[in-house]
């Protein structure tokens, strides 16, 4: 009894132990707790909403092996230069890129927008499925291919502040966080949205580009930075380059040397009605 007492006294003159002690009881609490969700509320894939507990235990995000493995990959051939799939030809003669900047050396992405990446798209732009982003940047570093490893830094497409309440966060900064990570390529949010006029969701390629025209600001401070820098530019998805071509347009206040996009998904041309 002597030796229990002070045991005890010993332990509760020490507050780190005590706390330790806390903090241990609450890592049990708290795994208990995630079994407990799990066992009654199974992770869904958020494409499919198939059961995908291991994938989110493994740290692979809400995406079940089916989906992640079926991404659909952009049909060949394909522009070299902004990676469309192609009736129109290559670069430069290609309609989709031809009036393109000439600092964009290329455009890349990891797969079509068709499904399951259609459903993730939508998952983490409309249902604050923030863990997609996170999988779809590590899974985009993975399969990076080369021109995207040879950048200097990665630069997230910036969006509006009325898009940024609602939904609580940039789909492309989470995107290009996890690709950042993975690529250890240092994370460059450069670029400001001044100006929102409405989704681009519903208009024409020639819509696009005046409404994303002028939208975008290049931040003073980062100006030495981008100057002669390969820069990765990072969005959700590409459609008609717009959106690129307008960042590109901000960039050029600090004179990268090269701009290389990449995204998680693309559509295909508007202009040779393959879609």
């Amino acid at each position: 009894m002597r030796v229990d007492s002070s045991a005890g006294r010993r332990a509760g003159s020490f507050p780190a132990l005590r706390s330790a002690g806390c903090r241990i009881a609450g890592i049990r609490r708290s795994r208990l707790l995630a079994g407990l969700a799990d066992f009654l509320l199974p992770p869904a894939c958020a494409a499919c909403s198939s059961p995908a507990t291991e994938e989110v235990r493994a740290g692979k995000g809400p995406v079940c092996q089916n989906c992640r493995l079926g991404l659909p990959p952009v049909p060949h051939p394909a522009c070299d230069r902004c990676g469309a799939p192609l009736g129109t030809g290559e670069a430069p003669s290609c309609l989709e890129c031809q009036d393109w900047p000439d600092e964009v050396t290329g455009a890349h992405t990891l797969c079509l927008l068709e499904s399951p990446a259609r459903e993730l798209v939508h998952a983490l732009k409309y249902q604050g499925w923030r863990g997609v982003g996170d999988f779809m940047g590590t899974e985009m570093a993975r399969r990076a291919p080369e021109p995207v490893r040879r950048v200097d830094c990665i630069v997230p497409v910036p969006t509006s502040r009325r898009n940024l309440r609602r939904r609580g966060y940039n789909q492309a900064a989470v995107i290009a966080e996890a690709l950042a990570i993975g690529l250890e390529i240092p994370l460059i949010p450069c670029l400001e949205r001044r100006r929102q006029e409405g989704t681009q969701t519903t208009l024409n390629p020639m819509q696009r580009r005046a409404n994303v025209s002028g939208a975008f600001v290049l931040q003073g401070r980062f100006r030495d930075v981008m100057a002669g820098s390969r820069v990765l530019l990072v969005d959700d998805v590409i459609t008609t380059g717009a959106t690129i071509v307008a960042a590109v347009e901000a960039l050029g206040a600090g004179a990268p040397g090269a701009v290389v996009a990449y995204a998680f998904a693309r559509t295909v041309p508007l202009s040779t009605d393959i879609n």
